[in-house]
């Protein structure tokens, strides 16, 4: 059942982002990604090859909709691949292979920089291969910085309905 749950939660945060978030942007620079909640989500006992593998396959999806080769492939590799170290290094001794990111297993502050930190790695790497050749890098980090703070607000919201609804 748990994965049927993960495989539904990804697949609407994947139509979410492909069928209404990649067609707004506020301004010239904000761009709501949403789809690193799934890297967030994910529980410590995944293993880290199902974890990046999966990131990579919903980022090349979403690649495929934006128009944007590789780009979403590549943030949400990563910041798959970056999940297990943040979470060692904020939970420390306290860390347990069953650990399944949330305010009440982590605290809400400990959760909310974890969840921050790992948008902030997506976007810093979206934003910069998008902008590959470095002609604007104030623009480019206007971009990610905008977009990091409208994301990290939206990505919040949806982790609280999802845990009243669940």
């Amino acid at each position: 059942m748990d994965i049927l749950r993960k495989s539904i939660e990804i697949l609407t945060l994947l139509a979410v982002q492909v069928l209404v978030l990649n067609h707004i942007h506020l301004g010239l620079y904000a761009l709501p990604l949403l789809t690193p909640l799934i890297v967030v989500w994910t529980s410590y006992d995944i293993s880290p090859v199902k974890l990046t593998v999966t990131a990579f396959l919903v980022g090349l999806i979403q690649d495929m909709f934006a128009g944007t080769p590789g780009i979403s492939a590549s943030a949400l590799t990563f910041a798959a691949f970056m999940q297990r170290p943040l979470l060692r290094l904020l939970m420390g001794k306290n860390l347990t292979d069953n650990l399944e990111p949330s305010p009440d297993s982590m605290g809400a502050l400990k959760f909310v920089f974890y969840a921050v930190m790992i948008f902030a790695l997506h976007h810093a790497v979206f934003f910069f291969l998008e902008d590959f050749r470095m002609i604007d890098v104030w623009g480019t980090f206007l971009s990610a910085l905008s977009s990091l703070l409208f994301s990290c607000g939206l990505a919040l919201l949806v982790d609280y309905v999802r845990r009243k609804k669940l």
